[in-house]
């Protein structure tokens, strides 16, 4: 379980965000070094606005109206299994009356595929999520990280504080407030974007190192979580 994932949920208006696609994936080009994504069929995608609505289309008319669409894109070929794929996943297009949130993620299964945290800070200025964090499937599994989310379905407030966690305003306000969470007793809180983002430790969160799990733990005791 030593992998992490980059998830930024994003409340639903009922388009595709098709630029803001494109910006991303542009992005993560630029973060894994791959000069071209592809798609579940081994395709290289095409990232225009009229690629990626073509793409977008085809998965939409095999739907019923309202649901959103889930596509993935790698940044190797997945018919080679190469140990370093990157996965990325795009669920977006919700209609605002649905529960689901559009979400943009991005799988990692071991933390040397992690790239610098910039480009996960420019992800979101991209995006705008309500929240943004990177997390560690250990540290997911441990915290019951699932479970938690059952307790919050409109996504109303964090569950849990990760390494490298993003919140708006509104979300910041439902733990305290922005000046509330900018005296946590993490590594480095600090306004960003539309928000304020939480590192709790200068390295990359380690469940297995105890002192990261403490900074954790005295994080979320502060916020009540």
């Amino acid at each position: 379980m030593g992998g992490y994932k980059f998830e930024q949920y994003c409340r639903p208006r009922g388009d595709y965000r098709i630029r803001q696609i494109i910006d991303f994936l542009d992005l993560m080009k630029d973060a894994f070094r791959c000069s071209v994504l592809y798609d579940d069929h081994s395709r290289p995608v095409d990232l225009t606005e009229q690629g990626l609505g073509k793409i977008f289309k085809k998965i939409a008319e095999r739907k019923s109206p309202g649901p959103g669409i889930i596509e993935h894109f790698f940044t190797i070929d997945p018919r080679k299994r190469h140990p370093n794929t990157v996965r990325i996943e795009i669920i977006t297009g919700h209609h605002p009356e649905k529960v689901f949130m559009d979400t943009y993620n991005i799988s990692m299964d071991d933390k040397r595929k992690v790239p610098n945290l910039d480009y996960l800070e420019k992800s979101i200025e991209i995006f705008k999520p309500f929240e943004a964090y990177l997390s560690e499937n250990e540290n997911e599994f441990r915290l019951d990280a699932y479970g938690r989310q059952q307790y919050v379905p409109k996504f109303d407030k964090p569950t849990m504080i990760r390494g490298f966690h993003y919140l708006d305003e509104n979300m910041a306000r439902s733990i305290g407030g922005i000046k509330y969470c900018l005296k946590a007793p993490a590594w480095n809180v600090e306004r960003f974007c539309e928000g304020v983002l939480i590192e709790l430790t200068p390295r990359l969160f380690d469940s297995n190192d105890p002192e990261h799990l403490e900074i954790q733990k005295e994080v979320m005791d502060y916020f009540h979580l």
